[in-house]
């Protein structure tokens, strides 16, 4: 094989790892968390500084995305 020829396999294995990583996220159950923080002497939520989270419910299919037992 020539250089040119490794590239489009290194191109080609780049494509399905991504698309395969893309598969995994879209299929992951998810949901977004929005937290406010606190005013320091009302404690009332301060609704100008959200911070959103995404809560993984199937955390087995994001751990699996390096292809390898992720318990060991």
């Amino acid at each position: 094989m020539n250089n040119q020829d490794n590239a489009k396999v290194m191109e080609a294995l780049e494509k399905q790892t991504m698309h395969n990583y893309f598969e995994k996220i879209i299929n992951a159950k998810m949901h977004k968390v929005v937290l406010f923080s606190i005013f320091p002497h009302t404690a009332a939520a301060n609704l100008s500084d959200p911070h959103y989270f995404v809560m993984i419910e199937e955390l087995s299919k994001i751990a699996s995305l390096n292809a390898g037992s992720f318990n060991n």
